[in-house]
């Protein structure tokens, strides 16, 4: 009989601390998933990283993108005319905060060299759209995947849009 009384406290044992571990490792595992779907909202755009031109009588627009750091992204553009003088230029920083990306640019020549922010307003696998309704101009920022060469991105805003077609520079 004694030995049954130690087999249920042996069994009980295990069983208490097969739960302390399972509960252990269920809570460091979400902060790890939490950090992972941030990650992966930049991960869905991934097709935007490199170099890309729009060719056009009015001169070059390049554009360029490198991830920095794991919840931020660095972007470049610049105009350049026809004689090969840069008419403007723009940094970008595209950071991923609490889950929403905001697109952070700062132009030259505009806004008293203050950067504006977007926000994401819709993500998906091919397209990624950015709005800031109090900003005279763009209102919205549109970025879309029309295939793993080509991006169709555009300006708009107080009934004006500004198409942008751009290539991917190898």
């Amino acid at each position: 009989m004694e030995g049954k009384g130690i087999m249920k406290k042996l069994l009980l044992s295990i069983l208490s601390i097969t739960m302390l571990v399972s509960c252990a490792s269920e809570s460091t595992e979400q902060p790890v998933q939490q950090e992972q779907a941030k990650a992966n909202k930049l991960d869905k755009l991934k097709w935007w990283l490199g170099n890309w031109q729009m060719k056009s009588a009015d001169g070059l627009v390049i554009e360029s993108w490198s991830n920095t750091a794991a919840n931020e992204w660095q972007g470049y553009s610049y105009y350049l005319t026809p004689q090969g003088d840069t008419a403007s230029h723009e940094t970008v920083r595209l950071v991923n905060d609490n889950d929403t990306l905001f697109y952070i640019p700062n132009v030259s020549n505009q806004n008293n060299g203050m950067s504006i922010q977007f926000r994401e307003s819709m993500l998906s696998d091919s397209s990624i759209v950015f709005e800031n309704t109090t900003h005279d101009f763009p209102k919205r920022i549109v970025y879309v995947k029309t295939s793993d060469t080509s991006i169709h991105a555009y300006i708009e805003g107080s009934g004006k849009i500004v198409d942008f077609y751009y290539l991917k520079v190898h």
